[in-house]
Parts: C-alpha cells; sequence; structure tokens
C-alpha cells in the first residue's frame, strides 16, 4: 500500500494520485440480472454492508426472476443466503428500513413475479439475525415499474413509505410499529415507469419528493411522463410546485445533493421526455428556497432506462456522481463517472473499467471496511446479457483518516446504532446526514459544539455527515 505525506494528500487530488481508481472484483456469487434493484444494508448486526439484488437474467430468454440476499464477511467476500422467503421480481424496486423500531434492517420488494401474475409490494421484518418473515395484510398496492422511498414525513420519528408504479402513488404512514395506513387524498400523480427522491429543498427541515414517471392513460387523456415537485408542511400535508423547470420524463433516475457547497440540495434528472427516446440528462441548482435553476452547461451524457447515484468517491469532500444508460440512438450503453470540483463543476473520468449497462441499477458502499465507497452495478450489456459487478474503490485507503481527522470534529461512537456523538464543533450552523446515494436523510441547525443526533431510523449504511458554517466545512464519515 502507498503512503503519502499529509502535505501531499491535501495539496493532490486523490482521485489523481493512485491511477486506477476502481478495480472488478471476480469471483462474485451475484447473479446477473437486468431490469433490476439493489440495496445495499448491514443485515445480521456485524457492522458490515450486505446485499439484496432483485431483477431477471435478461428480458430476452424470459427467464425466472430473483430476489437473492448475499451476506458479506466484512472484507467484502459475499456468500448467497439460502431458503429466503423472498418473491424473485422484475421491474423491481427494493428498499431496507428499520419499520419498527427494534433496531435491526427490514424490507420492503415491489416487482412482478411473471407477465401473467399479478404484481406484487410485500414486506418482510428481520429477527436482527438476518432472518426475515413476510408481513401478512399490508396495505399495500401491488406495483412493478415502480420506485419506493422511505422517510419520516410527519415528525414522529417514524418511517413511511411512498410507492409508485402501475399508475399509483401512494403514500403509507406508520404508527412506529411497523403498521402502516395508507393516507388518502394525497395530491401526488399517479405514475408507472417512475423514479422518487426525498429531500427537504426549501430548508425547513421536513422531507419534500420529486416524483418521476408516466401519468395513467386514459381514452380522454393518453398518458405522459411528468416531474413533479411537491413540498411538505411539516406534518406530512403535501403541495404541488407550480411551474418548476424541470421536463418531465419516465424511465428515469433522479438523485438530490449539494453539488456546489452551498447548503441546500440541487438534483440531477435522466430518462426519457417522450416515447420516441428523446433522453435528457438535466441538472438543476437550488437557490435555497426550493427555486431550481437549469445548469446548461455541463458534460453530462442524456441517457434513459437509466440509474444515477451521488457520492464522494475520491475524498475530497464533494458529490460526484455516477451515470449509466442507453444514450439516445439505442445503440449504446454507458457507465461513467463525473468528479466534481466542489463548486458544481463536473468532468468525466476516462478510462474507468466499469461495464456500460441499461436498465440498471447501482448502488455505492464501503463493502470492505477501508473507508471508502465501492460500487455494484446491474444491468443489460446487450439485450442478450446482464451483469451484476463489484467494484473496489482504490482511492481511499487509510491515509483518508489522516486528512478527516485535520479537522478537529470528533465522531462516537463509529459505527453508530442508536445515538451519534458530535463534538467540537466550532460556527457549525447546519448539519446534514448522506446516505450512500447522496440523498439527505436527515437535517438539523447547529446551536452547540456538541450535539447528540438520533441515528436509530437510519438504515444500516455508510454516511457522510456534512457539517457548515458562514466560513467553514467538515465532512466526516460514519457508518450506522
Amino acid at each position: 500500500m502507498k503512503h503519502y505525506t499529509l502535505f501531499f494528500l491535501l495539496s493532490l487530488p486523490l482521485a489523481f494520485i493512485n491511477g486506477q481508481v476502481f478495480t472488478e472484483i471476480t469471483g462474485t456469487p451475484f447473479e446477473d440480472v437486468a431490469s433490476s434493484s439493489i440495496a445495499f444494508a448491514d443485515i445480521d448486526g456485524d457492522n458490515d454492508m450486505d446485499v439484496l439484488i432483485a431483477g431477471a437474467p435478461s428480458f430476452a430468454t424470459f427467464p425466472s426472476p430473483i430476489s437473492k440476499l448475499y451476506t458479506n464477511d466484512g472484507d467484502g467476500v459475499f456468500s448467497e443466503v439460502e431458503n429466503t422467503p423472498f418473491e424473485g421480481v422484475f421491474a423491481p424496486s427494493v428498499a431496507f428500513s428499520d419499520i419498527d423500531g427494534d433496531a435491526d434492517m427490514d424490507i420492503l420488494i415491489t416487482g412482478a413475479i411473471s407477465p401473467f401474475t399479478p404484481p406484487i409490494s410485500k414486506l418482510y421484518t428481520n429477527d436482527g439475525d438476518g432472518v426475515f418473515s413476510e408481513v401478512e395484510n399490508t396495505p399495500f398496492e401491488g406495483v412493478a415499474s415502480s420506485s419506493i422511498a422511505f422517510t419520516d414525513i410527519d415528525g414522529d420519528a417514524d418511517l413511511d413509505v411512498l410507492i409508485t408504479g402501475n399508475s399509483i402513488s401512494k403514500l403509507y404512514t406508520n404508527d412506529g410499529n411497523g403498521i402502516f395506513t395508507e393516507l388518502t387524498n394525497t395530491p401526488f400523480e399517479g405514475v408507472s415507469s417512475s423514479s422518487i427522491a426525498f429531500a427537504d429543498i426549501d430548508g425547513d427541515f421536513d422531507m419534500d419528493v420529486l416524483i418521476t414517471g408516466d401519468t395513467a392513460f386514459s381514452w380522454t387523456a393518453p398518458s405522459m411522463p411528468v416531474s413533479k415537485l411537491y413540498t411538505n408542511d411539516g406534518n406530512g400535508l403535501f403541495t404541488e410546485v407550480a411551474a418548476t423547470p424541470f421536463d418531465g420524463v419516465h424511465n428515469s433516475s433522479i438523485a438530490f445533493a449539494d453539488i456546489d457547497g452551498d447548503n441546500d440540495l440541487d438534483v440531477l434528472i435522466t430518462g426519457d421526455t417522450s416515447d420516441l427516446m428523446q433522453p435528457i440528462s438535466k441538472l438543476y441548482k437550488n437557490d435555497g428556497s426550493g427555486i431550481f435553476t437549469e445548469v446548461i452547461d455541463h458534460p453530462f451524457i442524456a441517457v434513459s432506462t437509466s440509474s444515477i447515484a451521488f457520492a464522494d468517491v475520491d475524498g475530497d469532500n464533494d458529490m460526484d456522481v455516477l451515470i449509466t444508460g442507453k444514450t439516445i440512438d439505442q445503440t449504446q450503453n454507458i457507465s461513467t463517472l463525473y468528479t466534481n470540483d466542489g463548486n458544481g463543476t463536473f468532468t468525466e473520468v476516462n478510462d474507468m473499467p466499469f461495464a456500460a449497462v441499461s436498465s440498471s441499477s447501482i448502488a455505492f458502499a464501503d463493502v470492505d471496511g477501508d473507508a471508502d465507497l465501492d460500487i455494484l452495478i446491474t444491468g443489460d450489456v446487450s439485450t442478450m446479457q446482464a451483469i451484476s459487478k463489484l467494484y473496489k474503490n482504490d482511492i481511499i485507503n487509510s491515509d483518508y483518516e489522516q486528512v478527516t481527522e485535520t479537522n478537529d470534529v470528533y465522531l462516537f461512537p463509529n459505527p453508530a446504532n442508536h445515538e451519534l456523538i458530535i463534538s467540537n464543533m466550532i460556527a457549525i450552523e447546519t448539519l446534514r446526514i448522506y446516505d450512500s446515494s447522496g440523498q439527505v436523510v436527515k437535517q438539523l441547525s447547529v446551536d452547540s459544539k456538541k450535539m447528540t443526533v438520533d441515528v436509530t431510523n437510519l438504515p444500516s449504511g455508510n454516511y457522510i455527515l456534512e457539517l457548515k458554517g458562514d466560513n467553514n466545512s467538515v465532512t466526516k464519515q460514519f457508518v450506522k
């Protein structure tokens, strides 16, 4: 392993120190899938990242879909868990969450079992050791070509869930014990081929939501792609934001992140703007009050059937982004990494080893415990070939800890199960916690040098803690 002086680390971007950034890990047990969804979580309480992979090997061969769980030994070596109760699905969405407050990761799985049977939305609780049991009689409507997301919409410290797909967008509130009730009379447009993302877009410390997808078809109104933004009043009551600049998209992927270090959440939107393969990749900056303006000059390639994920891949405390999908002429797939200069200016990183995919799913996680973010990519490399490939990040090694310790902010314990203590915060005003996809999962105002943050309801995983004031910014990584 190479070692450098601290001065050298701070003076040269880490992305270019170690040459080849990512290396493919061969010999993994993962089944190749497309039309897929993947999610990392610590399912068995051993402080490493396990993974669930759902999807189908290839639509061209009409195969049996899967939903397979793989446990991690802590060094990034995975083993399939046999005899899980999960239904195999294609066109899926999967999400881990602690739905019942017992400090382990439960899971919701949606998708189609076959073209000839109704789609499902099934919830499974975890006993703490990674053994799952299906929850009967949930109110969730079965969906495919869907998107699902957990968040606390009403400030009661439990995780509610929004489910889209099959021309619905339904919100379900949690009573804290994992009992869900549909919240009726929401303003959400029902969509298919959808993507959703929660974020606090206006700085009022509640979760707003962006929904994309195809509207329902009727004899009086054909389906059309939409991108609709809804703000939350803090009690879970949402209002549509009129006249946003967003293009309507389906077969889409969306993600929020603070790309320019100004303490608000910007958004990247990819997908098709019509049924005639007119894809986009558009970036919009937030003015801090939830007013978005399109960024015209960026390097992102327009894609559909896409997946995008923000993460700090090079250890310079800003959000980089990986984009996969199919380009406008439908002849080329991409998996392209773009690094951020900290001001929201992105540059394509050449010579990455990533397989180019569409109908894809991507997820960052530290699979080997070396404090950097590795990546799993699934999807179609061609109409007859799907992949599931894991890539190890070689940028951030043990030297990364030398850099983060210079800022004098301390986290304890790390990993954290219930409470994260943050001390020695000087002139800090805002605290944000990002998950491994770049989504903000918690935001708080700061009025002291030390505070305790409740992370009980966060899914197990790798997180980035961002602390900001008028004249300083500190970023730390921690594990839940």
